[in-house]
C-alpha cells in the first residue's frame, strides 16, 4: 500500500466539470454525512457504506464567498487505519474538483459502490475543502474524516460466527466465549483509531448510545426501524430488565448475535428473539483534522 503525498498540491488553472448531478434531494438512507467549510467554500458529504472495502459518495461543492476570482476545491481520499489510501479521482480523471463560477455556484456528484485500491478496509474517508488554488493563493483550508466503523464493526462480527455464548465472554484467553455485549465490544474494539467502548453491558451501551447521539469520534445515531441498514445495532427489552439484549441488524429480517446459553454466535430470524425492540443505533464518528 502506498502513502499518499501531501495532501495540497498545485492545481493549474484549468476548469474541470463535474460529474452529473445526482438527485435534489441525495442518497434517500446514507450511512452518515460530513459537512466541510470555510469562509468562501462548503462541501457537504454523504456516504453509504456498502463494505468494509465499498462506499458510495454523494458530494456538494459550494462558493459561498464573494470573490469570483478565487475558486473552492474538493478532495476526498480512502484511507485504512494507517492512513495509507486513495485518492478519489473526479471526472477530469484529477484528484481534485475546482468551482468555478461565482458567489451561489455549485456543482453536485456520485460515485456508486467506490473501491479503491488495495485497502480490504476503508477505515475512513478524509475530505478537503480548500478556497482558493495554489496558483490563486490558498485562502483557507479545512480537512475532516468521516469513519467507517458500523461496517467494518459488522465484518468483524460475522468472523466470530461459531464461537460459543458464555456469560461475560469477550473472546480472550481470560474471557473466553462471546455474549452479546461481548460481541459487540470484541467486534468493534480491535478497530484502527476507534476510541473503544466506555461500557460493558447491552443495558449500558442502549444508555450510552441515548446520551451521544452528537456528532463527534465516536458517537451514536438513532435510526428509525424502517431505516434500518446492515450493521446497525438493535437493542431489545428482555423480562428482567429495560434492555437486555443487543443484536447486529443483518437484514431481510435476521440478525447477528450472541443469544443464550446453548448457542454459538450465529445469523437467524429476529423474529426468533424472545425479546421486544426497544431503539436501534447506527455507530459513527466524524473528527476534524488540524492543517496547521
Amino acid at each position: 500500500m502506498t502513502l499518499l503525498v501531501a495532501f495540497v498540491v498545485s492545481i493549474s488553472g484549468a476548469v474541470f466539470v463535474a460529474a452529473p448531478p445526482a438527485s435534489a434531494d441525495g442518497l434517500s438512507n446514507p450511512s452518515g454525512t460530513l459537512t466541510v467549510e470555510c469562509p468562501g467554500a462548503k462541501a457537504f458529504i454523504q456516504v453509504d457504506w456498502k463494505a468494509g472495502d465499498r462506499v458510495t459518495v454523494r458530494w456538494r461543492l459550494e462558493d459561498t464567498g464573494t470573490a469570483t476570482a478565487i475558486s473552492p476545491v474538493l478532495r476526498i481520499q480512502a484511507h485504512d487505519a494507517d492512513h495509507d489510501g486513495a485518492p478519489f479521482i473526479f471526472p477530469s480523471g484529477e484528484p481534485h474538483f475546482v468551482l468555478r463560477g461565482g458567489n451561489g455556484h455549485h456543482e453536485v456528484g456520485l460515485k456508486s459502490d467506490w473501491n479503491p485500491d488495495n485497502i480490504p478496509n476503508i477505515n475512513h474517508l478524509r475530505v478537503q475543502v480548500q478556497n482558493g488554488t495554489t496558483d490563486q493563493g490558498t485562502h483557507c483550508t479545512e480537512v475532516r474524516e468521516i469513519y467507517n466503523w458500523t461496517m467494518i464493526g459488522h465484518k468483524n462480527a460475522m468472523g466470530k460466527r461459531g464461537i460459543p455464548y458464555v456469560l461475560g465472554g469477550e473472546d480472550t484467553p481470560e474471557r473466553p466465549g462471546l455474549d452479546c455485549s461481548g460481541l459487540v465490544m470484541a467486534s468493534y474494539n480491535p478497530i484502527g483509531n476507534f476510541p473503544g467502548w466506555p461500557v460493558r453491558r447491552a443495558v449500558d451501551m442502549w444508555n450510552w448510545a441515548k446520551d451521544h447521539q452528537t456528532p463527534s469520534k465516536f458517537y451514536a445515531k438513532s435510526v428509525d426501524y424502517a431505516d434500518l441498514k446492515v450493521g446497525d445495532l438493535i437493542f431489545y427489552k428482555t423480562t428482567d430488565e429495560a434492555v437486555g439484549h443487543v443484536s447486529f441488524w443483518e437484514g431481510d429480517g435476521n440478525v447477528l448475535d450472541a443469544l443464550e446459553p446453548g448457542t454459538e454466535v450465529s445469523v437467524h430470524p429476529e423474529g426468533g428473539l424472545r425479546n421486544v425492540r426497544v431503539d436501534a443505533f447506527r455507530i459513527l464518528g466524524v473528527a476534524t483534522v488540524p492543517t496547521g
